[in-house]
């Protein structure tokens, strides 16, 4: 925070209401307060009630005569127990309605370099009808425009006749923010060895927010960092997560597969699958008191004692050799194959070349000049031929091709 000043309004700015000055000639405390001062005093009476009222002066706000009702805010302005706090920011105007509120504030806060613009003697006038300036203070003699006395006063005057405090010095905010506007050195009396304390203190005592807050790249705020972070984290999770899946489907491998514990104790053993027999090429069996222990089996011929040996085999789709045409027809014909089948070629049948296609998917079509037996497309206007496997007791009678 910034060093205490010598007036005793500061110790009551951290929570109070600050109000904006907008475009144009218009001050405003609260969302509810219009735009004209005249109105603007009645709504700053009935705020401070709650608690005090700081006002940010950024544009030049004109003066404005005051009636009767306004003297009783102004008056209960002054008497209330919270201060009303008039802050200048660095290069801004007061206008004559500002002077005017300087006066009447309790607190205030300007810049070195802020202007303010003296009175005029209607103004002057105006604040002593009000109870302002009844005696000559001297403030009220700073502001009062008379004879070569008519440019705008320097804020570093008033900082250094004590009426006003450095905002620079007296304003602070705790975490990263925008430019403040502080100077590297105070040039006012008094606040030199004050506000060089604080910077040592603040080497000394604030040095870790210092580094903490430089080395975060320009930019990039903790809620970024949090987010960049989540994003990767669910990237990685999820190619974690593909990779396992990836895993899982891969292809089933052919080997033995170890024997469950219920079966090396004797327990009832599986039949060998009919393929795994006939592809074997010898054949064993046997009994024992084990229940299969000396049993052998037909894969390679050589039993082994107290285990199982299982075969997973991969199912492959059986070929097909030619075309399903449906059930084979009753009556046929022989010819004689000249051209392979696959599944279209052509038979010779009476002496003369006909296209037939080869009609039993799961068998394989037999070799140009083997005998084969031939029906007629279903199809209508077809003239490919059907053709099918000979058939044994026509041609063991000797029926002609």
């Amino acid at each position: 925070m910034g060093a205490i000043g010598r007036l005793s309004f500061v110790g009551v700015l951290v929570g109070s209401l600050v109000a904006l000055v907008p475009g144009g000639s218009s001050v405003a405390a609260a969302d509810s307060c219009a735009d004209r001062l005249t109105e603007q005093l009645a709504c700053w009476a009935e705020v401070i009630k709650d608690g005090p009222v700081v006002i940010t002066l950024d544009e030049p706000l004109a003066y404005e005569d005051v009636e009767e009702r306004q003297h009783q805010d102004i008056e209960a302005l002054r008497r209330d127990r919270y201060p009303l706090v008039v802050r200048v920011q660095k290069d801004k105007a007061t206008g004559e309605g500002g002077t005017a509120l300087l006066v009447l504030a309790e607190g205030r806060l300007v810049h070195p370099e802020a202007r303010i613009d003296r009175l005029r003697p209607g103004p002057m006038r105006a604040l002593k009808d009000a109870g302002l300036c009844v005696e000559r203070t001297l403030i009220c003699e700073l502001i009062e425009r008379k004879g070569d006395r008519s440019a705008p006063l320097d804020g570093k005057e008033l900082i250094d006749a004590g009426l006003a405090a450095d905002v620079t010095s007296h304003v602070d905010a705790i975490g990263p923010g925008k430019d403040d506007g502080k100077p590297h050195a105070d040039t006012s009396p008094g606040g030199s060895a004050e506000q060089g304390g604080q910077k040592q203190g603040n080497q000394k005592q604030g040095g870790e927010r210092a580094d903490t807050t430089d080395d975060d790249p320009a930019g990039y705020g903790s809620g970024a960092w949090t987010a960049f972070w989540m994003g990767l984290l669910l990237a990685l999770l999820l190619l974690a997560f593909v990779i396992v899946i990836r895993r899982s489907r891969g292809p089933v491998a052919v080997g033995h597969r170890a024997v469950s514990p219920g079966r090396a104790l004797g327990g009832p053993t599986r039949a060998a699958p009919a393929h795994a027999a006939r592809g074997g090429t010898g054949s064993g069996s046997g009994s024992g008191n084990g229940g299969g222990r000396g049993g052998g089996n037909g894969l390679g011929g050589a039993a082994v004692e107290g285990d199982e040996a299982t075969t997973r085999l991969r199912a492959a789709p059986a070929p097909r050799y030619g075309r399903q045409v449906g059930p084979r027809p009753t009556h046929s014909r022989t010819a004689v194959v000249r051209t392979e089948l696959h599944p279209q070629g052509y038979v010779e049948l009476d002496r003369v070349l006909r296209r037939a296609v080869w009609a039993e998917p799961g068998r394989p079509p037999p070799a140009p000049g083997a005998l084969v037996d031939v029906t007629d497309a279903r199809e209508r206007d077809s003239e490919v031929l059907y053709a099918f496997p000979p058939t044994a007791a026509r041609h063991a009678k000797g029926t002609p091709r």
